[in-house]
């Protein structure tokens, strides 16, 4: 069993109804997030959808912290690849829980490494 480790960016697609997102979190049983994302989502939220998207949050996933492990590969990611923080601490996070990240952010993280996966695009529209 494949376990995954979800972007901000999956998890936003998803709360506004975009249907890769959906169909990816149905093909993952051990379904994780960065403390991070966990942020990143909780701050886009509005005094009405706060303590139900906290709740969906803390139940269909594992929250992973940031130890002292996940915060050295975050380092030594973000000295090679030259991204933000965020991110670095979001890929560390994967690697050192063994979880494929799952992503659309193709400018910080390549979909050749076979611990990341793109498994969509979305085209922005023209006006």
């Amino acid at each position: 069993m494949v376990k995954a480790l979800f972007d901000t960016c999956i998890l936003i697609d998803y709360l506004n109804g975009i249907e890769d997102a959906k169909h990816e979190f149905q093909l993952y049983e051990d379904k994780a997030i960065s403390v991070i994302t966990w942020m990143e989502v909780m701050v886009g939220t509005t005094e009405e959808t706060e303590a139900l998207t906290k709740q969906w949050l803390e139940s269909a996933f594992m929250v992973i912290g940031v130890n002292q492990r996940v915060s050295e590969a975050a380092v030594t990611y973000r000295k090679e690849k030259r991204v933000k923080l965020p991110d670095a601490i979001i890929y560390s996070s994967s690697k050192c829980s063994d979880r494929l990240l799952v992503t659309r952010n193709t400018k910080d993280f390549k979909g050749d490494d076979p611990m990341v996966r793109v498994p969509y695009e979305i085209k922005p529209h023209i006006q």
